[in-house]
């Protein structure tokens, strides 16, 4: 498929860096003394789209998790999640090859952007912490955008930002959702399974290609036009 791409936008968890444990830990943590039971990893995965305190919401108000009204801890909550989430973040790590698809996307003059679900308190604070700052031009977290994931808003913002149609801005990620929103605002798409809490969900979603390793995903950034 020849599509004309003139910048980059990546989701961060589960396709720049292997976050997922952290957050999961990050998110037990903020929500146990406020909790009947602790959440499943998919629990929380379900909940992401809106940045961290929706998610802690959600969490806090589900009557199989919650204790009764639990959502009134909600701000203790949040600054729970973010004292694991920064203070622990040593576990996080990028996938490896990801540097070099960032520097060789660079080298092509493509701008890149991150469009994440994260607050921006989380995700510069991830970008700055495994050493992507550098590389990445700008960035929209979920607390910027009035209609979050799998909405399009940020990515359009993000086109918006860069002076690109958004049709000919590349939308990396592993989650289904992204994917969607990519569709949303007729950008093409890569499903990033290397990362994918699901990753048949993701293919099922329909993206423009699917690269199972980074590797893959190198070899397609090289192959792509301008």
């Amino acid at each position: 498929m020849n599509r004309v791409i003139r910048a980059v936008v990546f989701d961060f968890d589960g396709t720049l860096a292997d976050t997922f444990p952290h957050l999961c830990r990050s998110f037990r943590y903020a929500l146990a003394p406020f909790v009947q039971r602790e959440p499943t990893d998919a629990e929380i995965i379900a909940t992401f789209g809106p940045p961290e305190r929706v998610n802690l919401l959600m969490l806090l108000q589900n009557p199989q998790i919650g204790r009764p009204g639990a959502e009134r801890f909600l701000d203790e909550a949040e600054r729970r999640y973010h004292e694991h989430y920064e203070g622990r973040h040593d576990a996080v790590r990028l996938f490896p090859g990801i540097v070099e698809v960032l520097e060789t996307i660079r080298s092509r003059r493509w701008p890149v952007g991150v469009f994440t679900g994260k607050s921006q308190r989380s995700a510069r604070f991830a970008l700055r912490h495994v050493g992507l700052e550098p590389l990445v031009q700008a960035l929209v977290g979920g607390d910027q955008v009035a209609r979050p994931k799998p909405e399009p808003e940020g990515l359009i913002q993000l086109a918006r930002q860069f002076a690109v149609p958004v049709e000919q801005v590349l939308f990396i990620s592993d989650s289904p959702g992204d994917i969607h929103a990519g569709q949303a605002a007729n950008a093409p798409t890569v499903a990033a399974l290397w990362g994918a809490f699901r990753p048949e969900a993701t293919v099922a979603a329909g993206p423009t290609w699917v690269c199972h390793t980074v590797a893959e995903l190198h070899q397609l950034v090289c192959n792509l036009s301008d």
